[in-house]
């Protein structure tokens, strides 16, 4: 009961129209802080696919080489996954708030293509993850749930 009664006796102390506090773990992201390799995953679930078949959800380990071309504001990942497959993707990013937005087109050397847009970032350090929402074009027309993750020392 006497902790209750500190808190509330701290709660009723503070002034009036006083604001929280910033989160100090908020933070802008800065683009250019994802250069570099990274390795990691490439998960996604595939959904309204013109062949039934490719619905569902698959993973592949890849590594990811990312390029931040900051003043046209580009973003560009090179992926080669164990399997052999590269992709690109290739478009702008928007600096907005503390938070990122990316839109663009992917290209495979198996002939996959689609457009995407990120649904949000998560960068740290050593770890990165990327969703995204992509479209396949062609004659598969999938709509695709993914996320680009990898870690890095």
């Amino acid at each position: 009961m006497r902790l209750y009664s500190i808190f509330v006796l701290i709660a009723v102390q503070a002034p009036p129209g006083a604001l929280a506090q910033a989160n100090p773990l908020a933070r802008a992201i800065d683009p250019a802080s994802i250069n570099g390799s990274w390795n990691g995953a490439d998960l996604e679930r595939r959904t309204n696919c013109a062949s039934p078949q490719n619905n569902g959800q698959r993973g592949t380990y890849s590594e990811y080489n990312v390029v931040v071309d900051k003043p046209n504001a580009g973003l560009f990942i090179d992926q080669t996954a164990i399997t052999g497959l590269r992709c690109t993707y290739a478009g702008t990013y928007l600096q907005e708030g503390s938070g990122l937005s990316w839109t663009g087109t992917l290209s495979c050397s198996d002939g996959k293509r689609a457009t995407f847009r990120s649904q949000g970032f998560l960068i740290t350090p050593h770890e990165i993850s990327i969703r995204l929402t992509m479209k396949l074009e062609g004659t598969e027309t999938c709509d695709i749930d993914a996320i680009l993750g990898g870690s890095r020392l």
